[in-house]
C-alpha cells in the first residue's frame, strides 16, 4: 500500500497496483480492458514473449506490427495494421527509451484504440517532460532482476482509468476488491460484489512490497547515473563518421547505449571487436523478433481448442513470419550495437567503453 501510494504521487497518476511480475500486470492489463475473442491487439514484433502471451491468454488476437529506427513499434506500420477488430495497441519502450507517442496517440485517438504502454525496461523515463505510462490509458512495468530497479520479481500496472483499475484488481486477486483498493474509488458502486469475475491470484507480498518501495526512492538517482554516462559517450563520438546513435526522447532512461551502423555485418563485427575489449555487449534486459519464435511460430496454446488459434476462433489459420508481418524488424535491430550502462558506473567505467570504442575505430576504419 505504502509503495502503490508513491508511485501514484511521484507519477502523478490516480491508481496504482502492484502485482506478482510484469507479466501478471500485462495479464491484468488485458482484464481491465476487457479484451478478448473477436479482438486484436497490435504489438511490436520485437519484444518479449510476455506481452504476446497476455494477450493470447484474454483469448485475442496479436498482430505483430515493425519496428523503427527508434527500436520501438513503428506508428505508420502500427496505423497499416489496424482493422475493425483492433481494440488495442501495446507500446514497448525498449531499454528504457520511449516511442513515438505523439503520432501513436494520434493514430489510437483517431481509431479509438486503447493504448497500453508497456514500461518493462523503461520505469521512471519520460517522453516530453510526462512520465513513460502516465501518457496511454493504461500502463503496466516490471521489477524482475533485470530492469531499471528490482525486487527479484515483481511488477506494478498503473492508470488514471478507475473501472480499468478496479477491473485490474479483481483480477489479481481472485474477482475481490479489498477495502484498501475500495477506499480509493469514487463510484463505490464498481466494488460491488455483483460485478465479481473469475480472476487469478497476482498479488505482490508484502516483503517485495517493502524491498521495491525502498528501491523505488533510489530511482531518480539510478537514473541520473546512467543518463551522465550515457550523454558522456554520446556526446565525445558526436561528431563520428562511423556510426550514429539511437534517437529517442531527451526523457531515455539512459541504461543502454545503442550505436546504429550501415549494415548487419558491419554491426556484428565492431560489437565482436569490443567484447574483445572486454566492454559488456548487450542491452539489460532481453527482446527478440517474436515472430521467429517459438510458441509464435507454431501458435501453440495449453488448449488447441481456446481461443484465439482454436477451430473457429478469429486465428486459426494464423501465419506468422516475420518476413511478412514485420520485414524491417530483424535488419533495423541488427544494425545496433549495444553496450549496457548500469547505476553503479564511474567516470573510469565510461572512459573504458570510450577509449575501446575509439581503439576499434580505429583499427576497423583508420
Amino acid at each position: 500500500e505504502d509503495f502503490e501510494k508513491s508511485v501514484r504521487e511521484s507519477f502523478g497518476c490516480k491508481y496504482a497496483l502492484a502485482v506478482s511480475s510484469g507479466s501478471a500486470a500485462l495479464y491484468c492489463a488485458m482484464a481491465a480492458i476487457n479484451a478478448g475473442p473477436g479482438d486484436e491487439v497490435i504489438m511490436p514484433g520485437f519484444g518479449w514473449f510476455s506481452d504476446y502471451c497476455a494477450v493470447v491468454n484474454a483469448g485475442a488476437l496479436p498482430v505483430f506490427a515493425d519496428i523503427d529506427d527508434s527500436l520501438n513499434i513503428d506508428p505508420y506500420d502500427f496505423e497499416k495494421k489496424i482493422t475493425k477488430k483492433t481494440k488495442a495497441v501495446i507500446v514497448i519502450h525498449y531499454q528504457g527509451g520511449p516511442a513515438n507517442m505523439d503520432e501513436i496517440m494520434r493514430i489510437a485517438r483517431a481509431n479509438k484504440i486503447i493504448v497500453v504502454e508497456d514500461c518493462a525496461q523503461a520505469f521512471g523515463g519520460e517522453y516530453r517532460g510526462r512520465k513513460l505510462g502516465t501518457i496511454g490509458d493504461i500502463a503496466i512495468t516490471s521489477f524482475q532482476a533485470n530492469k531499471v530497479i528490482s525486487c527479484g520479481e515483481g511488477g506494478l500496472l498503473y492508470t488514471d482509468n478507475e473501472e480499468y483499475f478496479v477491473r485490474a484488481v479483481r483480477y489479481h486477486d481472485l474477482g475481490s476488491v479489498r477495502p484498501v483498493f475500495e477506499n480509493q474509488l469514487k463510484n463505490k458502486e464498481l466494488a460491488d460484489k455483483k460485478y465479481s469475475f473469475a480472476g487469478l491470484q497476482f498479488r505482490m507480498g508484502e516483503l517485495q512490497g517493502a524491498f521495491i518501495g525502498a528501491q523505488f526512492k533510489k530511482l531518480p538517482k539510478v537514473l541520473e547515473c546512467c543518463r551522465k554516462h550515457h550523454s558522456r559517450i554520446k556526446e565525445y563520438f558526436k561528431s563520428n563518421s562511423h556510426f550514429s546513435f539511437r534517437k529517442t526522447d531527451e526523457g531515455d532512461c539512459g541504461i543502454t547505449l545503442f550505436m546504429k551502423f550501415a549494415s548487419r555485418q558491419e554491426a556484428e563485427k565492431f560489437s565482436e571487436c569490443l567484447a574483445a575489449e572486454g566492454i559488456p555487449i548487450g542491452p539489460s534486459s532481453n527482446c527478440v523478433n517474436m515472430v521467429d519464435e517459438y510458441p509464435i511460430k507454431s501458435t501453440a496454446q495449453v488448449h488447441p481448442s481456446l481461443p484465439p488459434f482454436g477451430k473457429g476462433y478469429a486465428g486459426e489459420d494464423a501465419v506468422y513470419e516475420s518476413k511478412i508481418v514485420c520485414p524491417k524488424t530483424n535488419n533495423i535491430y541488427g544494425s545496433y550495437v549495444s553496450i549496457g550502462i548500469g547505476p553503479l558506473y564511474t567516470d573510469e567505467d565510461t572512459n573504458d567503453i570510450i577509449k575501446a570504442i575509439e581503439k576499434v575505430c580505429k583499427a576497423l576504419y583508420d
